[in-house]
């Protein structure tokens, strides 16, 4: 997935926007789909910014999770709560101050949480968010391969391709 960056506001640098920023990064680098940053700071107690993410069936929102609940502990991060993986339609993980959504298409489509917070600054991320200068400066620590370059070979992210 090589989609545009739509972001709406500014975020600001802090321990919560890493968080869901490493949290994006792991959905990806899962081949998590339409992965979307929330900002809800000021605008819900239950957590400064919801991270959604689709996996096109059980297996793959499994593969996501996991590999977000891995990168969040490699980063000192721990998961206070985590709810669906026996189903894998709708897994639900609470870092406290950043929530994860990994969806079924059909549980994206039908919850549409994004409708739901729809006056919350957003932040579309995908393979390209990675590559831009302001965040490989910033976070030099999430890199991304590409699928594919034009001679089908592999690529970085940030390597100006």
């Amino acid at each position: 997935m090589n989609k545009t960056v739509k972001q709406t506001a500014p975020f600001a640098d802090g321990p919560a926007f890493r968080l869901a920023e490493t949290a994006a990064h792991a959905a990806l680098v899962k081949k998590g789909e339409d992965v979307l940053v929330l900002d809800l700071a000021g605008r819900s107690d239950v957590a400064d910014f919801f991270v959604l993410a689709t996996g096109g069936g059980e297996q793959q929102v499994d593969a996501v999770a996991r590999g977000v609940v891995e990168a969040a502990a490699a980063d000192g991060q721990k998961l206070l709560h985590g709810e669906g993986r026996d189903r894998n339609y709708w897994v639900l993980l609470d870092f406290v101050d950043v929530v994860v959504h990994v969806l079924q298409p059909r549980a994206r489509q039908y919850y549409s949480l994004e409708r739901l917070w729809n006056d919350a600054p957003r932040l579309e991320v995908g393979v390209d968010y990675f590559a831009r200068p302001d965040v490989r400066e910033r976070r030099p620590d999430l890199q991304l391969v590409r699928l594919a370059g034009r001679d089908g070979t592999p690529q970085q992210t940030g390597d100006g391709s």
